[in-house]
């Protein structure tokens, strides 16, 4: 079932990121172009109209001028699509009634999985006198309607799409996966997920790790000059990193003593809020915003120096002079939380899916490779 949702919600949602060119923009008469042939398949025609729907299934709504390039992209895909369909019919795979019952049952999934995303994305504005249900039909309507098709016709191409699918897992059922990949995966990923958990979310399959490192710090800042900042800066820009550091060293001796004199108070236990009104100088430290610190994870966006050092500290430590492109630091950790690794077995199962579902993939990849090589196909691009 969890295949068949992500094949249907790829039907529904499917976005393409692109740049169009003016220069690439075509006139098209749809009414008059629809039944023209743009490409064949062993003989089996692929129609203008084909590609003009599945156009509007990514714009929506009306469209004026067609970008030729993405035209023909769709052209290559429903080329693919088509040969990909024709040996799944060959090996029994159809859309039979009994596809359109699992095409149907997919969506009424996909709208209720959709209307629990609304009511999540609605946090606690969420109105208990909305429904979220209807409101996900109706907006999944405006998106087949956007694509020229009615919902029985849409079914029918999801149905496609789940016969194809069946097809090429049966194809790839003997795949397996080792333990190994699974540790190596596994591993990949904490190293991943620890360094980068700002990016985690949005690029990992499987979470490995449920809270990531986070510290709540404060910290005396003793600037450089602005001058001297913009001139190891631009030094940095035109890469010239060892003249940058020559001259911050050189630099940084000018407001040494003033920072050592900080930084024997703060560790001999003097307030350290007071410490930061009497010497520090980041007027980040004065916003009611940061009152209480700044909250970083490991990949945030500051100084490099700064984040290792500040979490190399346990709450309630204070660092050592850390020197950076902006002058010297005096880090303060209020509050320290290692990263919360989940353990293997408790996602070993779902690593090994992952593993399958992208070795499953590579070697259909391979099948329709070869097939693409062995069959007749004719495009028409001057058609277009």
């Amino acid at each position: 079932m969890k295949n068949r949702r992500g094949l249907l919600a790829a039907v529904i949602f499917i976005v393409l990121a692109m740049v169009i060119s003016g220069c690439n923009l075509v006139q098209v008469n749809e009414e008059k172009d629809r039944k023209t042939v743009v490409a064949k398949v062993n003989g089996v025609e692929i129609l203008k109209g084909e590609v003009l729907d599945r156009y509007h299934s990514y714009y929506g709504g009306e469209v004026e001028e067609y970008n030729k390039e993405v035209m023909l992209s769709i052209v290559n895909s429903l080329v693919e699509e088509e040969l990909v369909r024709q040996k799944a019919e060959e090996a029994g795979h159809v859309v039979n009634q009994e596809v359109l019952n699992r095409a149907k049952e997919d969506f009424e999934q996909a709208v209720k999985d959709y209307a629990e995303s609304l009511k999540e994305l609605a946090g606690e504005d969420a109105d208990p006198n909305t429904d979220y249900e209807q409101q996900a039909r109706d907006e999944m309507k405006q998106y087949i309607d956007a694509s020229g098709q009615t919902e029985e016709e849409y079914l029918e191409l999801v149905g496609k799409y789940i016969a194809i699918q069946d097809f090429l897992d049966e194809l790839t059922k003997d795949i397996t996966v080792e333990e190994s990949e699974i540790e190596d995966y596994y591993q990949d990923q904490i190293k991943f997920q620890t360094e980068y958990p700002s990016l985690a979310a949005g690029y990992t399959s499987v979470t490995v790790v449920k809270e990531p490192a986070s510290r709540l710090v404060k910290h005396i800042l003793i600037k450089l000059s602005d001058e001297d900042t913009k001139a190891i800066s631009d030094l940095r820009n035109e890469g010239k990193d060892e003249e940058a550091d020559a001259l911050r060293e050189e630099k940084l001796e000018s407001i040494k003593s003033k920072a050592q004199n900080a930084l024997e108070k703060a560790k001999s236990g003097e307030d350290f809020d007071k410490l930061i009104e009497q010497y520090g100088e980041d007027p980040g430290m004065e916003m009611d915003e940061y009152k209480d610190g700044y909250k970083m994870l490991r990949d945030e966006s500051m100084m490099p120096e700064f984040l290792e050092a500040s979490f190399k500290l346990k709450e309630g430590e204070i660092s050592d002079l850390v020197a950076t492109d902006y002058g010297y630091h005096i880090i303060k950790v209020y509050e320290a939380n290692e990263d919360d690794i989940i353990p293997l077995e408790e996602v070993k199962e779902d690593i090994r899916q992952v593993l399958i579902s992208q070795k499953k993939s590579e070697k259909a990849d391979e099948f329709i490779a070869q097939w693409m090589e062995e069959a007749d196909i004719k495009i028409y691009e001057n058609r277009l």
